[in-house]
């Protein structure tokens, strides 16, 4: 670090503009999550979402406004609604805690931190809030945003599914368009491309004319390469939204599967967005933390029955997006005949991971149903 630079971050503006910045970031993330409270409750109802103004269930009185903030309104409120106290789902604040806990995350993650989590691409020399006023961190807040809008997304499916409502179909093929458009042309929303060459590390020299020719602007232009990394997140996405949701094609109408329609869905936006390369990485890690959850609950009733595939596929996305230079393998680290071999042995362990999944939930749901149709007085024999 240089002096200059090593003054500024010892001067108290410098902490009042990294205090600033974080707090800006869990606010507005928390504001989103309000918002996303609506769309969870009222899309699938086919409700408009803009109006009208929020209002209780109950006593159906408007929610004021010094009432409706993020968080602070259900804590000042105590949980519940001013006129008729009727008690107020934790829901509410809990999506919008979460959703504002993510941003300032993402925050740290990849414009505070030079894009140093990103995976493939090469660090800014420097880190810490000074970069925006800098002007050297637009392509890094132009990917935050892109990542955002995933995130909140997904999670939205997520709470939909688990409420046991349909995904509305205008809700992912927005998501679908904007990441289509703006993946191919915005080249700074891929950093990791579809190729990734086998290649040593770069040199100093490398590193300081990347970040001078390339850092910190955004390009608005079309690339064959931008194309090529969307298409193949695209192809690779329908694969392991296929082979993670395989299990929904035998199910029947009257059983509740851990994978309900549109699931499939999610994978096919994870890789439109992050490539195929973190697309096969988040579902294995999904159908892997999926059959662990199901698999140590076998033989008695948990929440995890209640919760859909969507929900891992989401946890394991936001730990993708927030450290996704961890989690993800380059043929640079492995080899590329290593690398393939895992890449295929991932695939290849999806369908396996989640039939395991899908099979230890219908043992459960047959024990349980079993377990309802006994009589009282046959059930204390049993157990005596």
């Amino acid at each position: 670090m240089t002096p200059l630079l090593t003054v500024i971050s010892w001067s108290p503006s410098y902490w009042i503009l990294e205090a600033f910045t974080a707090v800006w970031c869990f606010v507005m993330g928390s504001v989103i999550g309000s918002f996303l409270n609506v769309v969870i409750y009222r899309m699938p109802l086919g409700l408009n979402i803009s109006k009208p103004k929020s209002r209780c269930p109950v006593c159906e009185n408007p929610i004021r406004t010094r009432d409706n903030l993020p968080i602070l309104g259900w804590l000042l409120l105590r949980g519940k609604c001013r006129d008729c106290q009727t008690p107020i789902s934790p829901r509410y604040p809990i999506v919008e805690a979460l959703v504002g806990t993510f941003f300032l995350l993402l925050y740290l993650s990849i414009v505070h931190s030079g894009g140093a989590l990103l995976p493939f691409r090469i660090p800014n020399r420097f880190s810490g809030g000074y970069q925006i006023l800098e002007g050297r961190t637009w392509d890094l807040i132009a990917l935050g945003i892109y990542y955002c809008y995933l995130f909140v997304v997904v999670l939205a499916s997520t709470y939909i599914q688990f409420d046991r409502e349909l995904i509305p179909r205008r809700l992912l093929l927005w998501c679908l368009g904007i990441g289509v458009l703006a993946g191919c042309f915005l080249p700074e929303l891929h950093p990791l491309p579809a190729r990734v060459p086998v290649q040593p590390a770069p040199s100093s020299t490398e590193l300081l004319l990347s970040e001078l020719q390339y850092y910190g602007t955004l390009h608005f232009n079309f690339e064959p390469g931008s194309l090529l990394t969307v298409c193949w997140g695209l192809v690779y996405g329908a694969i392991v939204g296929i082979l993670f949701c395989w299990p929904s094609l035998f199910q029947t109408a009257d059983q509740r599967s851990l994978f309900p329609p549109r699931t499939s869905w999610l994978p096919l936006l994870i890789g439109v967005y992050l490539g195929w390369q973190q697309v096969v990485m988040v579902g294995f890690l999904s159908a892997l933390i999926l059959a662990l959850a199901h698999l140590i609950c076998r033989n008695r009733s948990s929440f995890c029955d209640r919760l859909p595939a969507s929900a891992f596929l989401s946890g394991v996305l936001t730990l993708q997006l927030l450290g996704g230079g961890y989690l993800t393998i380059l043929p640079s680290q492995t080899g590329y005949l290593t690398y393939l071999l895992v890449t295929g042995g991932q695939l290849v362990t999806i369908p396996i991971l989640t039939g395991l999944s899908e099979a230890a939930h219908r043992k459960r749901e047959t024990a349980n149903s079993t377990q309802d149709q006994i009589p009282l007085d046959e059930t204390s024999t049993l157990t005596s």
